[in-house]
């Protein structure tokens, strides 16, 4: 599993990002998509869930997000 950094100057924008992540995707430079999962949050606090991927389903997708959590807590630990 890997965590590809964003670079700094592009990542607050939320919609710019995710062009950027949709076109590595169609490039190749990420392997193929088959479970994803996306939360944002809102101003106001509200959350949208998205779940993607031939693959997805509710399990997957909680999967995918349980992934996710425990890999920004292992970089997040890393003291390297």
């Amino acid at each position: 599993m890997k965590i590809f950094e964003l670079k700094r100057e592009g990542w607050r924008d939320a919609a710019k990002t995710l062009r950027k992540i949709a076109d590595d995707l169609d490039a190749g430079e990420h392997p193929e998509c088959t479970v994803g999962a996306l939360t944002l949050i809102g101003a106001k606090g509200e959350v949208t869930v998205f779940g993607l991927g031939p693959k997805c389903d509710d399990l997957q997708c909680l999967g995918a997000m349980r992934l996710g959590e425990q890999k920004l807590i292992e970089v997040l630990l890393d003291t390297e």
